[in-house]
C-alpha cells in the first residue's frame, strides 16, 4: 500500500510520502475533513456525489477548498492511471485540514492554509462474507457535530467499536440523546420491516452516499423507503432484516443483533 499513487497540495507522489505536520490544526484540533470514494472495475462510483458531499464539508467547517470538482476528478483520474493495471477494486480517500497558523496561534483559523490530501488503497469489504454481527453500544453518539459534515472526531465511534470487540461483536451501533439508533464506526444502518418497508434513521448521522443509492433504486422499483426515527423495541418487534451500508462494504447483511438472529430475507438479497 506504501507504494500506491498519493497527491498532496500540487504534486503526485506516493502513500509513504505524504506527511502532517505535528502543528496542523487538522492533527491538534481535528480541523479537517475527508471522503472515501469506491473504483470497482476502475470506474469511480457515484463520484459526482461524493465530490459534492466533500465540498459541502468542505463549507460547513469552513476550510478552503482549493480545487474545484473538475479539478478533483482530474487528479483522481490520473492517480487511477497509476495504480497497475491489475488492480480492479481500490479505494480513494480526500482529505483536507486545516493547516497551521502562520503567526503560531492555534486560534488564528484565517492566516492557516490548508493542506490536501488524496491516495489510493486497496478495497476491501466488511469481513470475508461481508456480514457483521452488530451489538447496540451503551456511548451515546456525539450530537454536538452536525454529523452530516465528514469529520475526524471519531473518539465515540472508536469506545463503541471497542464495547464491541470486548463482547465479541463486529461492532456497534450508538444512540442519540432521544434514545434513536443513528450509525455505527464508518457505516449507516438500515432495516426491512416485516411488511417489505426499507427504513434509515434521519438525525444525527452521514447522510452516506451507498444508503443513498440504497434509497434510489427502492424508489425505481417501488419498494417504500423512509429515512425515520428508529428505536431498538423497533427492531424487537417489527424488523425483519437489517443491513449496514458503506463505501468500503457496500450493502453488508446483519446476521445477528444482540440476541436477534436474522435469516435470510428476500429484498436484502436483491439489494
Amino acid at each position: 500500500m506504501l507504494d500506491f499513487p498519493a497527491f498532496h497540495n500540487g504534486s503526485f507522489c506516493k502513500v509513504r510520502d505524504l506527511q502532517v505536520s505535528i502543528l496542523d490544526l487538522g492533527f491538534i484540533h481535528s480541523d479537517a475533513t475527508y471522503d472515501v470514494i469506491a473504483v470497482k472495475d476502475r470506474e469511480f462510483v457515484n463520484l459526482e456525489s461524493h465530490l459534492t458531499r466533500f465540498k459541502q464539508s468542505c463549507e460547513g467547517w469552513r476550510i478552503p477548498l482549493e480545487y474545484t470538482a473538475e479539478d478533483l476528478e482530474a487528479i483522481l483520474r490520473t492517480l487511477l492511471v497509476k495504480v497497475p493495471s491489475h488492480t480492479k477494486d481500490c479505494l480513494v480517500w480526500i482529505a483536507v485540514t486545516r493547516g497551521v497558523p502562520t503567526s503560531g496561534n492555534p486560534r488564528d483559523l484565517a492566516s492557516c492554509k490548508p493542506n490536501f490530501y488524496a491516495y489510493l488503497k486497496p478495497y476491501f469489504g466488511f469481513n470475508a462474507h461481508n456480514t457483521a454481527t452488530v451489538c447496540l453500544s451503551k456511548q451515546p453518539r456525539n450530537d454536538s457535530i452536525d454529523q452530516r459534515m465528514k469529520n475526524f472526531a471519531w473518539n465515540d465511534l472508536t469506545i463503541a467499536q471497542w464495547e464491541a470487540i470486548d463482547r465479541g461483536y463486529d461492532t456497534a451501533l450508538l444512540l442519540d440523546r432521544h434514545y434513536c439508533i443513528t450509525e455505527g464506526p464508518g457505516f449507516n444502518v438500515g432495516f426491512l420491516s416485516k411488511d417489505g418497508f426499507v427504513y434509515a434513521p434521519r438525525s444525527n448521522c452521514l447522510r452516506g452516499t451507498t444508503m443513498e443509492l440504497v434509497r434510489e433504486i427502492c424508489e425505481k422499483n417501488s419498494v417504500q423507503f423512509f429515512y425515520t426515527d428508529i428505536t431498538p423495541y423497533t427492531i424487537t418487534t417489527d424488523i425483519d432484516a437489517m443491513f449496514l451500508t458503506s463505501t468500503a462494504g457496500n450493502v453488508i447483511a446483519v446476521t445477528k443483533f444482540e440476541n436477534i438472529v436474522f435469516g435470510d430475507n428476500e429484498i436484502l438479497k436483491w439489494l
